[in-house]
């Protein structure tokens, strides 16, 4: 019997198809989803590259500046993003607000800001900088009348910390008060409100500055400076690593080229101490440092310096202060050690040079007060006081009347007077009415110690020299403790104050043992008094120049000397030709002189003019006395010398009250051009008398011829009951009638 048929048979694997084919089809499905999800994310990618998200990046940024900073950043420009070969930025018209308690113009602005930052390192969660341009920034540094600077973030950091600004948000970031976040923002130690642990690993490739703008405001003090045309390139591989600046800026008008090297900008950062060497180079001026700088809080610097310039008038004219007009401040040199702290600078082992001098010393410069303030001790090898003097010409035409100058009353007088003389005559030197220029005294503030080898004023000469120097509110003392002058030695003090409208001045002298005829020559131009003695001067005087200084001139001036001689005249060579009646040999020479044992005289001086009726002679076998004025406005002489041949040889401390024949001489003229005329009137009031001396002279010292001589020129004598006829010695004079 056959079985039934059973149900057919599968061929083999048909089972197996099928299953297959369903799971193609779950491929099939999961490829289209795939491709799917890449079609969508490369659409987003593409968004992103096409349109990327700036204006969330940006509110971002303004957040964390806000956040951190408490001020304004604003970004009216474009901004847009790279992704490719780097992740960057660029943003334009940006600009970071003052304080906000200052107010006013932006602390920062610019045209652009570049960014962009390397892409691997940014893996292993490094951040190097491959570019980061500022174009045309304009960083503002004011200093409001209330003290509050603009570059000070110190307030806000130091203030107390939102409770939200700190807060984990639980994707490794932290939330701001402004309900943003920022992976890794608040991570690390902070040195100085700096984030440090943050930017170790921070490198950075191209950093420029491109056409920037420096400028500071100090409000109080009314300070305005500006730097512009800034181009630098900054070099950092690392905050630990040497942070290297150089490029150049215009300052008042010229190129200023820098160069600097910070060992680490990590300490800066930390508000520690940092080695710098920099060098700065202009037209005008070479500078360099080498030692620390520390920034924690004000500016401080211990180090080397060296300056140095070809003109000092031209680094002053640069840096606005003009110098008097004058030969002197040319080149200069400088070296020292320098440690400022804030407004305060001490530079010490000092060697410096000025226009051929040497010196060195020590000298602090204090920057807080309305004007600098310079004090210290200072030793220098010479101060040629005639190279920092106004450059004055020559006096200035006589015709115009000078302040107190008397009109003149006669051709000679006119002749005589300072200035162009009339009728193709020679040109006089006088004094000059050139305005002298002060205003190098309203500069500085100073309280110095000055040792000096030599001081040259004019012509006049002085040997080694103490004083101590003080210049208060345009006010000048310099005390002349110690000086060597003419192989003598003298103290004084001299005072120059410039805070009215005209200067005043004063001068106070003791000198002793000073040579007369080279000082005189020097401080005059008067040659004709030798000896060595004591001068004393007290002067005082008001004006704008040197004319009007010697108008106004008061005080007074005496002197006495020793063992000297006048030249230029012979007394008794004059006395002699008196007694012949001889005019043709009176007069005076350059060979000829006079000797004398002691001369003294003192002088009262008034708007010019010097008073004198003291005057004192005394030598063997002479006496003189004087009176007469000397008119310093005029340059002019009118004095009358009285020499007496008396019968004594005492000279030093002999008796000044001797009789004898008395010879008036008139002693007047220019400076530069004395004459010397015989005063005849009375010089015979006495005749009787004169010739008891003559008789007197004879006998003592047994010269016979003397009362011959006497007996033949008057024509005997009283003892013969011959009278003397004066009148026939006058006609003697006078040539006979």
């Amino acid at each position: 019997m056959q079985a039934p048929p059973g149900p057919p048979r599968r061929r083999a694997g048909a089972r197996t198809k099928s299953k297959r084919k369903r799971s193609s089809g779950i491929g099939t499905v999961l490829l289209v989803i795939g491709i799917g999800l890449m079609v969508l994310c490369g659409a987003a990618l593409a968004v992103i590259l096409v349109a990327p998200p700036t204006e969330a990046i940006r509110n971002e940024l303004v957040a964390q500046v806000k956040s951190s900073t408490g001020r304004d950043l604003s970004i009216k420009g474009d901004a847009g993003l790279t992704f490719f070969p780097a992740l960057g930025f660029t943003m334009g018209d940006v600009s970071l607000s003052a304080p906000p308690a200052m107010g006013g113009a932006p602390f920062v602005r610019m045209k652009r800001l570049t960014v962009q930052v390397k892409l691997l390192p940014l893996l292993s969660q490094k951040v190097a900088i491959d570019s980061f341009i500022l174009d045309e920034p304009v960083i503002d540094l004011r200093v409001d009348k209330q003290g509050q600077k603009s570059w000070d973030f110190a307030a806000h950091q130091a203030g107390p910390k939102r409770t939200q600004l700190a807060q984990a948000d639980g994707r490794g970031g932290t939330v701001n008060d402004a309900g943003s976040s920022w992976p890794g923002a608040g991570s690390g130690a902070s040195e100085g409100g700096f984030d440090v642990a943050a930017l170790e690993q921070l490198e950075l490739g191209d950093v420029r500055i491109i056409n920037g703008t420096v400028g500071y405001t100090d409000e109080g003090s009314g300070t305005n400076e500006r730097v512009d045309a800034i181009n630098a390139t900054l070099g950092l591989k690392s905050i630990a690593s040497p942070f290297t600046l150089e490029g150049d800026l215009r300052y008042k008008g010229e190129q200023v080229a820098f160069n600097s090297n910070l060992r680490s900008l990590k300490s800066i950062l930390g508000q520690r101490p940092a080695d710098l060497d920099a060098t700065v180079q202009s037209p005008h001026l070479t500078g360099t440092f080498k030692g620390r700088v520390d920034v924690s809080q004000d500016l401080r610097l211990d180090g080397d310096v060296t300056a140095q310039s070809d003109s000092v008038r031209g680094l002053a004219t640069w840096l606005g202060a003009e110098l008097p007009k004058a030969k002197g401040f040319g080149p200069f040199s400088l070296k020292g050690r320098l440690r400022a702290d804030g407004p305060v600078y001490d530079l010490s082992n000092i060697k410096l040079g000025l226009d051929g001098a040497t010196g060195d010393g020590k000298v602090t410069v204090k920057t807080d007060g309305v004007r600098p303030n310079v004090s210290g001790e200072l030793r220098l090898s010479e101060l040629d006081l005639n190279k920092y003097m106004p450059a004055g010409d020559a006096a200035q035409d006589a015709g115009t009347a000078a302040d107190g100058q008397d009109e003149p009353s006669s051709i000679e007088d006119l002749i005589n007077r300072p200035g162009p003389r009339v009728r193709g005559y020679t040109k006089r030197s006088g004094w000059s009415q050139d305005p002298i220029d002060f205003s190098a005294l309203g500069t500085v503030d100073a309280n110095l110690k000055l040792g000096l080898g030599r001081l040259l004023y004019e012509k006049i000469k002085v040997g080694r020299t103490r004083m101590d120097v003080v210049l208060t509110d345009r006010a000048l003392t310099a005390k002349l403790n110690e000086m060597e002058l003419y192989s003598g030695t003298g103290r004084g003090v001299v005072t120059v104050n410039t805070r009215s409208a005209t200067p005043v001045m004063g001068a106070n002298f003791n000198l002793q043992g000073v040579s007369a005829q080279p000082l005189l020559n020097d401080a005059a131009e008067i040659d004709w008094l030798a000896g060595k003695g004591q001068l004393l001067l007290a002067l005082k005087s008001s004006g704008l120049h040197e004319r009007q200084i010697i108008n106004r001139l008061n005080g007074s001036a005496s002197f006495a000397f020793q063992d000297g001689a006048i030249t230029g005249f012979n007394v008794a060579k004059w006395v002699r030709a008196i007694q012949q009646g001889n005019l043709a040999d009176f007069g005076g020479s350059p060979t000829e002189k006079t000797d004398f044992s002691e001369l003294s005289a003192s002088f009262k001086i008034v708007k010019g003019v010097a008073v004198n009726d003291d005057l004192q002679i005394q030598s063997p076998l002479l006496r003189a006395t004087g009176e007469g004025k000397v008119v310093l406005p005029r340059q002019r002489v009118d004095y009358t010398v009285k020499p007496k041949i008396v019968a004594s040889l005492s000279g030093q401390g002999g008796n000044r009250a001797l009789s004898g024949i008395e010879v008036p001489v008139r002693v007047h003229g220019p400076f530069d051009n004395l004459s010397y005329t015989p005063d005849l009137q009375g010089i015979f009031k006495d005749p009787n008398k004169a010739a008891d001396t003559v008789r007197e002279l004879g006998r003592k010292f047994g010269g016979e011829k003397t009362g011959k001589f006497l007996d033949n020129l008057l024509g005997g004598n009283k003892e013969d009951g011959e009278g003397v006829d004066a009148k026939k010695l006058l006609d003697g004079f006078l040539g006979g009638r």
